[in-house]
């Protein structure tokens, strides 16, 4: 039996406003300004890593307890940025700018990747198999 979509939109973290701004709003500020001021202090990099891995990890709980479409999207983008902004940190084979420079489109383009998934779907959340009526939050 697949739950409906409002039983699963009461465990998204998108409802909740402090959510999405402790998990993915602020993240994104500090990704995107240490990624723009990486030129003069490379290690910010790490910050950046740690806070698209943060995006990512809340992603992926929000797919967990939710179901959420884009979310089954995004946990895996995140985490890849991540990777890239260690990567970029640790050694740059195409100079610094290359590396910041795609890091930035690459997060600039996530608002398509939120919203592209659950417009051509037609639905926000996928179906859950089985559990009971009164779903709880993991």
């Amino acid at each position: 039996m697949n739950h409906t979509a409002s039983e699963l939109s009461r465990c998204d973290s998108l409802r909740q406003t402090w959510q999405v701004i402790s998990f993915w709003g602020l993240p994104a500020v500090v990704a995107t300004l240490t990624i723009v001021l990486a030129d003069r202090h490379p290690a910010l990099l790490l910050a950046a890593s740690a806070a698209l891995a943060v995006m990512g990890g809340a992603c992926l709980v929000n797919a967990a307890r939710c179901r959420r479409l884009h979310c089954y999207l995004t946990a895996p983008y995140f985490l890849v940025l991540a990777l890239g902004a260690l990567l970029a940190y640790g050694f740059d084979l195409h100079g610094e700018q290359f590396s910041r420079l795609w890091l930035l489109l690459a997060l600039a383009a996530t608002p398509l990747l939120i919203w592209l998934p659950e417009r051509l779907a037609g639905r926000k959340y996928l179906g859950a198999p089985g559990g009971e009526e009164g779903r709880e939050c993991r």
